[in-house]
């Protein structure tokens, strides 16, 4: 049975406790949700631990067969923070550390957590799919179905990294005077810092089979001896193919230099469309169909008819 008879004397004096002790509450809230996040912290460690050995991974430890790891090349420069296989797969090496402890005796426990480069810690990033919509009737899948209009198709995987802000300021390529915008906060052990969306095929060839080091098949003998600025422009304008014109194998032994002209036609021959009949599919047997040439047996004749 409550104490208070009236119901308005409860109220009123459950407010004045309340605003009486807003304070020393608040705080009590806050020093006990750090015990508890240090404890779990501590407890994940030790789990961590005792399946993987240690918190850390290496690259050597997460490696496929024949598979060689590089710190990723964006425009024609190192990045340090990622590196891409000759697999397909990206890893970062960003790792969470502690900013230490609070200067406040109230509040005990960590001050918070900052993302920083890390080269003994890599973890795997998921790629995520492009998608286009299906626009044509005519148009099948790498396997020769046939798609039907509005399928959801995959162009590309891709992956979205953190870079220093400051990136791409001496970076000799065309585009690269665009100042990406600041993502998120400033950090105290990064800096500034922007985010771009980057084709994992593009990161594959650029770090592991660059343009100057790899050249174009028709360009192989000739590539050393064009300008400089020629050269800039075939960095800048080659496109790269997927061999099997599947999207989603990155393996470097899957791609290929190509103008935008040859994708195109190699593209087209795989999946059909408008300007592909089905007899030159490239999944299919093609047609060899035989031109037959008018016979004439009196041309003046059928001239003068005419």
């Amino acid at each position: 049975m409550s104490p208070y008879k009236n119901e308005e004397d409860r109220k009123r004096n459950s407010k004045e406790y309340y605003q009486k002790n807003k304070e020393k509450r608040l705080e009590y809230s806050k020093q006990r949700h750090l015990m508890n996040r240090e404890e779990n912290l501590k407890k994940m460690r030790e789990r961590y631990k005792e399946k993987k050995g240690s918190t850390k991974r290496s690259l050597e430890s997460i490696s496929l067969p024949g598979e060689i790891w590089k710190s990723i090349v964006v425009d024609g420069k190192v990045h340090p923070w990622y590196s891409v296989s000759t697999k397909g797969r990206v890893a970062s090496h960003f790792g969470n550390k502690s900013m230490g402890k609070t200067l406040s005796p109230k509040l005990p426990g960590f001050k918070g957590w900052d993302r920083s480069y890390d080269p003994e810690y890599c973890r795997l990033i998921k790629p995520a799919p492009s998608y286009k919509n299906n626009h044509d009737p005519n148009k099948r899948d790498i396997y020769g179905n046939t798609l039907k209009v509005g399928d959801k198709i995959i162009m590309c995987t891709r992956v979205s990294l953190r870079l220093p802000w400051d990136f791409f300021q001496d970076i000799n390529m065309y585009g690269s005077e665009y100042q990406y915008p600041i993502q998120g906060l400033e950090s105290n052990m990064n800096g500034k810092c922007c985010q771009r969306t980057m084709s994992i095929h593009k990161l594959v060839a650029n770090t592991h089979m660059s343009v100057d080091d790899f050249p174009p098949e028709r360009l192989v003998d000739v590539y050393d001896t064009l300008p400089e600025s020629v050269k800039q422009w075939i960095r800048e304008t080659v496109v790269i193919n997927h061999i099997d014109h599947d999207p989603t194998n990155n393996d470097i032994s899957n791609l290929e230099y190509v103008t935008p002209r040859e994708n195109c036609h190699k593209a087209v021959k795989q999946y059909g469309g408008h300007f592909c009949p089905d007899q030159y599919l490239k999944h299919k047997e093609p047609v060899i169909v035989e031109e037959k040439k008018p016979v004439y047996e009196n041309a003046l004749a059928e001239l003068l008819e005419c």
